[in-house]
């Protein structure tokens, strides 16, 4: 598997499965319907079943997929810019859908709760058991902010029409994260192999 480069992570039959079913979204979830995604995506409603129980967990359900490989890894294995570098590389690929999709109109707009807790949660979990960094009320308060911060700036650029920039949104992610935390998790990597690991 080689991850830097995006191949294979997508090859099990279950997640190209799923792949198809994000692919068959051709506007917003709010305007679409489980069938029309069905007929563009050429399975059934009992396969759509087996893999979402909505519509609406299509776009959360890709996004948390795609941070295990390196998101999560920030502060485990590789560093604050590598992680963002390459998260941002990976989301990229389905950017169009993330602009046709979210742009909800009377539901909870995507993220607004499943995303952030997630982000919360790997979070703390990496201080803890990775970092062996004892939590306090401080930096509790600071991932619960932070963790809402950087899903809801992901959001805003993967919906919006402006050009991806993946090393400037790189460099204005790692420059939004808190101090203390940034340094907890920050692995030091020669800085050129960063963006190619």
């Amino acid at each position: 598997m080689d991850l830097a480069h995006g191949n294979d992570i997508f090859e099990s039959p279950d997640i190209r499965t799923k792949m198809k079913i994000l692919h068959g979204v051709n506007k917003s979830l709010d305007q679409i319907t489980i069938s029309e995604i069905c007929a563009n995506a050429g399975v059934s409603r009992q396969t759509f079943y087996r893999h979402f129980e909505s519509k609406y967990d299509i776009p959360w359900w890709h996004s948390i997929f795609c941070r295990q490989f390196y998101l999560n890894e920030i502060g485990r294995t590789i560093d604050w810019e590598t992680g963002y570098y390459h998260h941002l590389r990976l989301i990229d690929q389905e950017r169009d859908f993330y602009r046709k999709s979210i742009q909800y109109s009377i539901n909870t707009p995507f993220g607004q709760t499943v995303m952030p807790e997630n982000r919360k949660t790997v979070l703390l979990e990496t201080l803890e058991r990775y970092r062996r960094v004892s939590v306090d009320h401080n930096m509790m308060f600071l991932v619960e902010i932070f963790s809402k911060l950087e899903c809801e700036v992901l959001n805003d650029w993967f919906r919006s029409d402006q050009p991806t920039n993946l090393a400037q949104w790189t460099d204005d992610l790692v420059s939004l994260v808190p101090d203390r935390l940034f340094r907890a998790l920050q692995i030091e990597v020669p800085s050129k192999v960063r963006r190619s690991v």
